[in-house]
């Protein structure tokens, strides 16, 4: 297939599969109709990444141009995370969000969340005390930030990051 007959055909078909994509996720989002265009959308998504694959190799080296701008790997980086983080705080499996887990050990006392982290509830407050956090067994990870002046989040990102070291 020439440049010229495949841009042709690969344009139209690429903004057809994006249209549609689109507006069958957000029909799936608002669970309108699901049971109707599920189907179709992940089957004419797979055929949207295929051709954006294809379009991908077809164009390898301008698209190789895009990482020596810091605006393009700020962008990628910025949407990479953010996909990420919303896929982690709304995924389910099995019908048990992420999100809610998470949400259940940051409301968690010290001392019930500390094993979650590999740590025993006395490590878990000598590795908040050595981060200049003060910290006590029965305070929940939400209530230790807010004195901090942090997150629960951020507790909880503390304590993984050091769990389970000696």
């Amino acid at each position: 297939m020439s440049a010229l007959s495949a841009r042709n055909i690969v344009t139209p078909v690429m903004i057809v599969l994006f249209v549609v994509s689109s507006v069958t996720g957000v029909m799936l989002l608002f669970h309108w109709y699901g049971g109707l265009v599920r189907f179709s959308h992940e089957w004419l998504s797979i055929a949207f990444i295929a051709l954006g694959g294809w379009h991908l190799v077809r164009n390898w080296k301008p698209f190789t141009l895009y990482w020596k701008r810091s605006a393009a790997v700020a962008a990628f980086a910025v949407s990479l995370a953010a996909s990420v983080l919303i896929t982690g705080m709304t995924g389910t499996s099995s019908n048990v969000s992420p999100g809610a887990v998470f949400r259940a050990v940051t409301s968690a006392s010290l001392e019930d969340a500390a094993p979650a982290f590999g740590l025993t509830p006395e490590k878990a407050v000598e590795v908040l005390k050595g981060a200049a956090i003060a910290a006590e067994s029965g305070e929940t990870l939400n209530a230790i930030g807010a004195r901090a002046g942090r997150s629960g989040a951020e507790v909880a990102s503390l304590l993984a990051k050091n769990g389970g070291r000696p």
